[in-house]
Formats: C-alpha cells, structure tokens, sequence
C-alpha cells in the first residue's frame, strides 16, 4: 500500500538548520516515522483472504443512535466487513459519510459489507449521529464506545477489515480517502 504523502514525492531538500537530522534515504518521510507512533498502526496491504491474522475479530453491540440495540454477530456471516469507525465532527469523515450512504459505488468488492461504527451514546450525542446518519439505508450505524476499544482504535477515520468467517482482523488502515481504504479490500496476486 502506497500511503498518500508518499506520492509524487519530490527529491529530499537538507535544512540549513544543523539541528534538523536528515532521515536515512531508505526511510520515506512520512507522519509515521516515529516508530513509537507507527507500533500502533498495522495496515495490511494485501486485503488477501489467506492474509495472516492480526487479532480475533469480536461481535459488534451498541444501539442506534435512536437508542435501538443493534448487535452485528460474526457467527454464521460469510465474506469481510470494513468496519468505518467515524466521528460526526471530524474534517476527514464527512467523505466517508457521503460514500457510506452509497455504498454500491465506491467499487468494494463484492464480498465486502461496510458497517459504520461511531462512539456511544455517553461518549457522544445521539442528536449529532442522527444527522449524519440520517439518510443511511444500507450501512448499519452502531453507536458503540465497546467496539472502539475491542478493535483498538484510537482515532478516527479508522478502518478495519475483518474476516467473518475466521473471525479474525486482517487489516486495518488510517482513513485517507475511499481509494486507500478500498486498496485494503482488493485481493492481490
């Protein structure tokens, strides 16, 4: 997976400030340089399903942001899920909004069903997810502060694939931009 500040990248200019330690060539200057930071983040870019498992893959449970249950289970389900963790706020997550609401065009294929995940209801208000998720109809939305912490997210947009039946997590990605989080679902040779 080629990350997006990693395109059309120019050849590498030195600082004239001597504090300032150039990266070794072989390194891309990228915002996950720090490996402390990086260590969090596991993007698999194969999106193969013989791609190694990161982890178990847990049932989803929290309510709609009407305050109806809503439960995804795995067990018995076929084919992957990209789970979308998104916030109703956030300058990123209005794109994957809009591709949400139309889920048969963003090119997923077809054994790929998308479910959006935001916080629950004591991390954020059901009034806010209620507007975006308003004209939704294909797309589950789970308001669920437990999914967050059992698919170790820790911002958003996030992504996660998982394989239903294995019940296993088989990549995760930053949200970009859909062509990105899509280049995670495609099977590669």
């Amino acid at each position: 997976m080629v990350w997006p500040w990693q395109r059309n990248r120019g050849p590498r200019r030195r600082s004239a400030d001597p504090r300032v330690v150039a990266a070794p060539a072989d390194r891309l200057a990228t915002p996950l340089a720090d490996e402390s930071f990086a260590a969090g983040l596991r993007p698999i870019p194969s999106g193969r399903s013989d791609a190694p498992a990161l982890w178990s893959a847990a049932d989803i449970v929290g309510v709609t942001h009407s305050g109806e249950p809503l439960a995804v289970e795995l067990a018995g389900r076929s084919g992957r899920l990209l789970l979308a963790f998104l916030n109703t706020s956030c300058d990123g997550c209005g794109a994957f909004w809009e591709g949400i609401r139309h889920p048969e065009n963003l090119g997923l294929p077809p054994d790929v069903s998308v479910i959006a995940i935001t916080k629950g209801p004591d991390s954020l208000p059901s009034a806010d997810v209620a507007v975006v998720a308003a004209d939704i109809e294909d797309v589950p939305v789970v308001m669920s502060d437990q999914a967050w912490i059992d698919y170790r997210v820790l911002g958003y947009p996030f992504f996660v694939l998982v394989d239903a039946a294995t019940r296993s997590v088989v990549g995760e990605t930053v949200g970009f931009g859909w062509d990105d989080v899509i280049s995670m679902t495609n099977p590669r040779n």
